[in-house]
């Protein structure tokens, strides 16, 4: 196989998308299996944990896939993204045995938390080769591993479950296998187009840490944001309440997810057409990927609004049916979402990180202070609009960063 042959663009919007569809579909279906066949208070549990993961996750990546797959001119090499890749991956564990420990969270609730974490890390060591793929022009390849991992992924943790009844042992074991899958299918190709031995260019590896630096505290606090709700229901509610809200954010969350296979392969392309000036070009790319973010949230409104809430209790074995309205919010903070999601990787690839970083800090400060409010209040209801405020002050600002940008760079062009 010759890693740097082209494989089109079909190929590559096809096994993207498998992949996103699969990353997305490992979480939706393991709530599932977890709330099946251990209950509602252990999936609270495991909706919690993998709430934390995610928020970890962003610690394990530090936003510098967006800043990796749009580095045009290799000012880095990938050494240098390797190894600070796997630096940040251990300050994920150690950080979140940080946090769990604050907690003071039962020896059980601990360790399932911490375990989920360590599933979650596969994805922050996987992203820094798909971010070397990407930038050889080889998504296709990133989307079959991510395929691949998350297939290994999800049937060691269904299985194993099903078997042992243990939700504990189950996150123990997959995380290791997760691991162990993501190196075996990532490395032998990445070694194929570039040298992956470690080496320590400090000044390189303190340069690449600063520049990513606004990138990683806006994805953590748009992490944080996404979990706040979740976070104040882990401190004024229950465990089954924790599991019922996590159940009908999971569309909301698949449509962010989905909506990735849409612009996550043109990213390049942005940066490109950025820094050659094509102003047109740029304007009418991400056009079209609005419209098709707005698209699918259309279609799963729609659907949300006629089948959603039975489809959900059906699926999930709970009675659910009374948050239709609760359903329909998360469902549209979805879509915002996700256009919030372009938008930081468009910023991004137009270098405009500093300016996300203010965006990100002032929603996190009124959202933590509003959240408690309507949690407490208003429980499930409160933590859907909580999720919508955020995504909506968040929306509106990032466009109007990209807007004023777009301004300034054509009265330099005249």
């Amino acid at each position: 196989m010759n890693p740097f042959k082209n494989n089109g663009n079909t190929g590559k919007f096809i096994w993207n998308t498998i992949g996103i569809l699969c990353n997305a579909g490992t979480s939706f279906l393991l709530l599932i299996f977890v709330t099946r066949i251990c209950g509602d208070f252990s999936a609270g549990i495991f909706a919690l944990g993998f709430a934390n993961a995610q928020l970890m996750l962003s610690i394990g990546r530090y936003g510098m896939r967006a800043y990796q797959a749009t580095d045009i001119k290799d000012s880095v090499t990938f050494q240098t993204y390797f190894l600070s890749r796997i630096i940040t991956c251990i300050l994920m564990l150690i950080i979140s045995l940080a946090y769990i420990i604050s907690k003071g969270y039962s020896f059980t609730k601990a360790a399932i938390v911490f375990s989920i974490c360590a599933i979650k890390m596969a994805d922050a060591l996987e992203d820094v080769f798909h971010g070397l793929f990407q930038q050889h022009g080889r998504m296709d390849l990133a989307g079959k591993y991510l395929t691949a991992r998350n297939l290994i992924t999800m049937l060691s943790f269904i299985i194993i479950l099903a078997v042992t009844k243990n939700l504990l042992f189950t996150c123990v074991v997959t995380g290791i296998l997760s691991i162990a899958a993501c190196i075996c299918l990532n490395i032998p190709t990445a070694r194929e187009m570039v040298s992956i031995r470690l080496k320590l260019y400090k000044r390189d590896l303190a340069t690449l840490f600063i520049s990513c630096f606004p990138l990683f505290i806006g994805s953590f606090l748009a992490l944080y944001i996404n979990n706040v709700p979740k976070y104040m229901i882990d401190r004024y509610l229950t465990e089954d309440i924790q599991a019922f809200f996590n159940i009908l954010f999971m569309p909301a969350f698949v449509i962010n997810l989905v909506s990735e296979f849409i612009f996550k392969p043109l990213l390049t392309d942005i940066a490109i057409k950025w820094e050659q000036n094509q102003m047109k070009n740029f304007v009418v790319y991400i056009f079209r990927l609005w419209m098709g973010i707005l698209m699918i949230t259309v279609i799963v409104v729609t659907a949300g609004y006629l089948i959603g809430n039975d489809l959900l209790s059906f699926i999930y074995g709970v009675d659910l049916t009374k948050y239709r309205k609760e359903l329909i919010i998360l469902l549209l903070s979805g879509g915002f979402s996700a256009c919030v999601y372009l938008l930081f990787h468009v910023l991004t690839a137009m270098r405009r990180q500093r300016n996300l970083l203010a965006g990100y800090t002032f929603t996190a400060l009124f959202i933590t202070a509003l959240s408690p409010v309507l949690v407490r209040k208003y429980t499930i209801f409160g933590a859907s609009v909580t999720c919508f405020i955020s995504s909506i002050i968040l929306f509106l600002i990032f466009s109007f960063m990209l807007l004023s940008a777009i301004i300034k760079k054509l009265k330099t062009k005249v």
